[in-house]
């Protein structure tokens, strides 16, 4: 790797960064969230008590309202009582002059309320305290008459804030420990977690770099992978199999290549041979050179058929399906074969109704059925029937090519459609290379579509299907 280059990121380390950091905000928030909460409650809880006690301090002024009476209010409640204790309470008349003072004030008075209370809502607000101590008081309005110098109109009733700030303090250092430990223990499990769970995935490249070496004797998708790499390993599986197609067919090519040129090369040899031997001899030179140009034929039908036959089975043709009436396009293939069966006396007999309209591979469906025919023609008996029938059952449409068949047997029609295979191995016809079954076969399997053979009553039958009707 150049010194320009970055290296490639990490999937393992990108997917921890990611799980930290939305754990840090996640468990940020909480503790904000558990704060605020823990304040309001311990908040909530010390302005009940100064709330309860302004009840307590407003039901005594209602009980006694005679100004003599106020005097006494302090003493009835030696919370408040002390100088310099934390409880602390004022009440004001109705024209803001101050009627009774808690003696733990000292004379010194309360602060106001930033506003007045209403009849049903109280007043909470935080002040300094006559010790100087920081507080949290509560105003009232009181009910009795307005105007009245004996019967005051407001009422505030303080405490000092010190305990619950403390315990407002250390509650705040446990939460923060606690979210602190959580998101340490949260790290250490979210690592973990991404590591177990990015596992199967360093398998999965494991099998993966195992197969380039060919040691994957199993397929991907048989490993033990979660769901989510299913997919990509049905996907592989597929990926590689067409890549061992595809080499495993051009090995075979390669191999069948050089099977097959190998007799039109030695014929084509010893036809120069025979010529270089007699060169005076006109007629032995012109039947060199016919004998070579018809083993260049042969060659060049075979080497044409090979690379079909390769296509094919390596899925480098898909077929382009079409509507297409399937009896004026089997007319036209036997009225093209016309000429050839009567040379051998062969009789083309034609079983299939005017019109039946399939969906499929015109080009590749002709050059099947051209195949099958042109094989019954060239080894059924002389003088014999070649009946070609679209049937239609059941089982669906079938198109069935049939001929005589003497001389082979159950064992020869599980070698039909294999490369270069014939009865006899002296070899074929002079216009066969051995490879029409194998492309047809070929051909049909790419379609989708079953061809098989068996021996009824003498016969050769070769069955097409089932084709797609419309």
């Amino acid at each position: 790797m150049s010194s320009t280059e970055r290296p490639a990121p990490s999937l393992q380390r990108r997917l921890a960064l990611e799980l930290v950091l939305a754990l840090g905000l996640i468990l940020g928030a909480l503790f904000l969230i558990l704060d605020h909460l823990v304040d309001r409650e311990l908040y909530a809880r010390l302005d009940a008590g100064l709330l309860e006690r302004s009840h307590t301090i407003a039901a005594f002024l209602q009980a006694h309202p005679e100004p003599a009476e106020l005097a006494e209010l302090g003493r009835l409640m030696p919370e408040y009582e002390v100088p310099g204790h934390t409880d602390f309470f004022e009440v004001w008349a109705a024209d803001g002059r101050s009627q009774v003072r808690s003696p733990s004030s000292g004379g010194m008075p309360l602060s106001r309320p930033p506003r007045l209370p209403g009849p049903d809502s109280p007043v909470n607000f935080d002040l300094p305290l006559p010790d100087q101590h920081a507080g949290r008081a509560v105003a009232v309005r009181l009910t009795t008459p307005p105007g009245s110098v004996a019967h005051p109109a407001l009422l505030v009733v303080a405490s000092e804030r010190a305990p619950h700030d403390k315990l407002e303090g250390r509650i705040h250092k446990l939460l923060l420990a606690g979210i602190a430990l959580s998101f340490i223990a949260a790290v250490l499990i979210a690592l973990l977690a991404v590591r177990r769970g990015l596992a199967p995935l360093q398998r999965f490249g494991a099998a993966l770099a195992g197969s380039e070496s060919g040691a994957l004797s199993a397929p991907l998708s048989a490993l033990d992978l979660p769901q989510e790499l299913q997919p990509f390993s049905q996907a592989l599986d597929e990926a590689f199999t067409r890549l061992v197609a595809l080499v495993d067919a051009e090995r075979r090519f390669s191999a069948d290549v050089a099977h097959e040129l190998r007799t039109p090369l030695a014929e084509i040899r010893a036809s120069i041979e025979s010529a270089q031997g007699a060169p005076a001899d006109t007629d032995a030179t012109r039947d060199a050179f016919n004998a070579s140009i018809l083993a260049v034929e042969r060659m060049q039908r075979a080497i044409d058929a090979l690379l079909m036959l390769a296509r094919q089975e390596s899925g480098l043709a898909p077929p382009a399906v079409d509507p297409l009436d399937l009896p004026p396009l089997l007319d036209d293939l036997l009225n093209a074969l016309e000429a050839v069966a009567r040379e051998r006396g062969i009789h083309l007999q034609r079983r299939w109704p005017a019109h039946q309209w399939i969906r499929c591979d015109v080009g590749a469906l002709e050059r099947i059925v051209s195949n099958l025919v042109r094989n019954a023609i060239e080894y059924a008996p002389a003088g014999s029937d070649v009946t070609v029938t679209l049937k239609d059952s059941d089982t669906g449409l079938h198109l069935q090519v049939s001929n005589p068949a003497p001389d082979l047997n159950d064992a020869d029609i599980a070698q039909l459609g294999q490369r270069f295979w014939r009865k006899s191995a002296a070899g074929g016809t002079a216009t066969h290379a051995g490879l029409g079954l194998a492309l047809s076969r070929a051909l049909a399997r790419n379609l989708a579509l079953d061809l098989e053979f068996h021996l009824e009553d003498g016969q050769l039958v070769a069955r097409l299907g089932r084709l797609p009707a419309l």
